[in-house]
């Protein structure tokens, strides 16, 4: 329709029916947008300068989104149970979508002016984390005629519960207004209780409650509450808190229990419930940097990652997106969850990994379910060893392993079964590790994270009752790097650099024809030229030191993950493979650009490094912790995407392991520390297993020496410290050169 008739038609109903607030009045808004624009930004998941924000309490999972675009209001919200991971795979599972109107626009705080419904406006409205008493929460600011509308979402701990603080401030009044504040079910037909109005979110009871100095009204048929009035003064400051709960698992039919939970926050308040939350957080490591990037990249991580597990250690694997659970994308979560401090979680998660997702066989589970052995992922065995002996080391906890012993035996035994090792001493098999099938052939990232794992086993050994064993596992082990870096015919190393893939038959996997891809304008629809090289794997075994990384072979490898950069698009980033070979997912991808910056990091290229780092600050998941699988450089790409807890596990891991250089060896826990260059002096607090350790690294460069609790120190010949079992608590200052 073009512009003069819009603006005709407005005029006409201004003056049929009175003046109409053109961005958030209820009834232009239909008329304005159109319903399946609404319906499709809304339900897909990736939308330029789109950022989300993961809270959980219990196994609920609230997913704030910040939008940019004027398609709706500024701040949203979507409902799931964290404990089903099936049902947070798509944005219409939600509770609280209305399939009706596409959207869940409900969740939108509304500030009436003289019957004039006021909305987060996108381009003016402000989101971002915020911590008080180390308690992180979502702030968002917003607009209101002359009125600083502040809302702060929290989980209260496991209680299905989130509560919502209202403030506002007369910031810009030239006298005083008198305001209703509107709060929505997300649907109608609700029943009130003494103050609390519940009803139902999909197949989820509901209860929403506010406590007020102000009037308050229920509309059960509307399933609204009204708040007012509320007369706001210039410069005044008035705060309203509210409380949405649910009743989850969703199976469950009464509304009884929810209603009493929120008459009880009525009368006593969320006190208590604040108090646990302080205590949690307080116990979890801490950065302090005058570094923005270093230092807001670590804590929107970890702040996400305490909100993507359920209590018994279940998660999403992909938020959004997969609605499934994987060993590797477990494992490497629990790992960052561990450089967080949060060991609960990862306990939680080891916990459930190793009785709800591995076989009494020792086979892991994959999306899920589990494969025929031509398909299995050979590197998930090493992923949750190196886990595992992570989790010993940094928390000093051996019931894991005490408790699942046979189960985990039978994981590293299973790699070395003739069905996947032959005489090479390497694995084999057709799957490769970004789950396509191709011929029968050595994958790279297998034999590394079987290497990884058999040496992780070695030292749990004693744990694990199975001092006999060592030996064993220790030369396959050496056997399998020795045929990986130099077996004559069947090596994974060509012209001084490490490759993905080999056949069996000894040729080198790169051109490939015949798999069909799955979206309309991805290359393997469009072209008929595919390569696999290189692949971001190719890194890995530089970034666990499995190869040195101040080697040729590792700086020729990462000289040649150059490709991957900006290779279809031009805003940065590090695509998983060769973008001609993408069936799906042309893109930068955060994980993959994990990989890549660890290698870089451990061999000490920094300007690659933190190249790689602000690139993965710029994008929304920097200012949120919660990183999209890969950002789309196709439109039919952006229907396919979610967020991969891994991703927040790999910056977490990246700060700790490489940043800071924490990392345990033979017991001891050795600080080598890599700070870019010219980096301010930082200070950090590291949960140690029992103790904390209080780290103060007085600038970047080598190490001069350490004052370890009052003692100095020296660096060994390795350029480390080394920290031995009574020394991992208490004061490390290291003055660096």
């Amino acid at each position: 329709m073009h512009h003069s008739k819009v603006f005709l038609i407005i005029m006409v109903m201004i003056v049929l029916f009175g003046p109409i607030d053109l961005l958030h009045s209820e009834s232009l808004k239909d008329f304005y947008f159109n319903d399946q624009t609404q319906l499709r930004h809304n339900t897909q998941t990736f939308f330029h300068g789109r950022k989300y924000f993961f809270l959980r309490s219990g196994r609920a999972l609230m997913i704030l989104q910040s939008d940019k675009a004027d398609i709706g209001p500024a701040i949203t919200y979507w409902l799931f149970d964290a404990g089903t991971p099936s049902q947070s795979g798509k944005k219409s599972k939600a509770f609280n979508f209305n399939p009706a109107k596409g959207s869940v626009f409900s969740s939108a705080l509304r500030v009436i002016i003289r019957d004039v419904p006021f909305a987060p406006f996108d381009e003016q409205t402000r989101v971002r984390w915020i911590a008080e008493d180390n308690v992180p929460m979502v702030e968002g600011v917003w607009w209101a005629d002359g009125i600083r509308v502040t809302e702060r979402f929290a989980g209260l701990p496991e209680k299905e519960t989130f509560h919502r603080s209202i403030f506002l401030e007369g910031a810009d009044l030239a006298g005083e207004v008198e305001i209703t504040l509107r709060l929505m079910m997300p649907f109608g037909n609700c029943t009130i209780h003494d103050a609390v109005l519940s009803g139902r979110a999909g197949d989820a009871p509901v209860a929403l409650t506010v406590s007020a100095g102000y009037p308050v009204r229920f509309d059960a048929k509307a399933g609204l509450v009204d708040i007012g009035p509320i007369k706001v003064m210039p410069k005044q400051k008035i705060r309203i808190n509210s409380f949405l709960l649910l009743q989850l698992p969703a199976e469950s039919q009464s509304s009884t229990q929810i209603v009493k939970m929120a008459q009880a926050l009525l009368k006593n308040g969320d006190a208590v419930d604040l108090e646990r939350a302080k205590q949690k957080w307080a116990s979890m490591s801490t950065l302090q940097t005058k570094d923005k990037v270093v230092q807001e990249i670590y804590d929107h991580a970890r702040y996400s990652l305490d909100n993507f597990a359920t209590k018994d250690g279940r998660i999403n694997a992909g938020y959004l997106q997969y609605g499934s659970e994987w060993i590797r994308d477990g494992s490497n979560t629990a790992l960052g969850a561990l450089m967080a401090g949060n060991f609960e979680m990862a306990r939680a998660m080891g916990n459930h990994m190793l009785t709800k997702m591995i076989t009494e066989a020792g086979a892991t589970m994959i999306g899920g379910a589990y494969v025929n052995p031509d398909r299995e992922q050979l590197d998930q065995m090493g992923e949750m060893l190196h886990f595992l002996r992570s989790y010993v080391d940094w928390t000093g906890d051996e019931s894991l392993i005490r408790q699942n012993r046979n189960k985990i035996l039978a994981m590293i035994e299973r790699p070395l079964n003739p069905v996947f090792l032959d005489e090479t001493g390497m694995v084999h098999n057709r799957r490769d590790f970004w789950e396509r099938t191709f011929d029968d052939a050595y994958e790279l990232i297998y034999q590394t994270y079987v290497i990884l794992g058999l040496r992780e086993a070695c030292k749990l050994a004693p744990l694990l009752g199975a001092e006999n064993k060592v030996e064993r596992w220790q030369k396959a082990s050496d056997r399998m790097l020795k045929a990986m870096l130099s077996h004559p015919d069947r090596a994974l190393v060509h012209d001084g650099r490490l490759i993905k893939r080999r056949n069996v038959t000894g040729k080198i996997a790169d051109y490939f024809t015949g798999y069909g891809g799955t979206v309309y304008d991805c290359p393997q629809k469009v072209t008929f030229h595919h390569r696999l090289l290189p692949d971001a794997t190719q890194a890995l075994p530089i970034a666990f030191r499995v190869i040195d990384p101040h080697s040729d072979l590792a700086r020729n490898t990462l000289e040649e993950m150059e490709q991957l950069w900006n290779a279809r698009w031009s805003g940065g980033g590090y695509c998983r493979y060769n973008s001609s070979s993408e069936p799906n997912q042309v893109g930068p991808w955060a994980f993959a650009t994990c990989f890549i910056m660890r290698a870089q990091h451990e061999a000490g290229l920094f300007e690659k490094s933190r190249r790689a780092l602000e690139y993965l600050y710029s994008i929304p998941g920097g200012q949120t912790g919660a990183w999209l699988e890969e950002v789309p450089a196709t439109k039919g790409t952006t229907l396919w995407d979610g967020f991969i807890t891994w991703s927040s596990g790999e910056m977490t891991l990246f700060i700790i392991r490489h940043y800071l250089g924490l990392r345990f060896e033979d017991g001891e826990l050795v600080i080598r520390p890599a700070l870019y260059p010219g980096s301010p002096p930082l200070s950090a607090d590291i949960r140690v297993r029992r103790g904390r350790l209080h780290l103060e690294i007085q600038g970047s460069g080598a190490i001069k020496e350490a004052i370890v609790n009052g003692k100095t120190v020296l660096p060994g010949t390795d350029g480390a410290i080394h920290l031995g079992r009574d020394d991992m608590s208490g004061t490390v200052v290291i003055r660096t050169q």
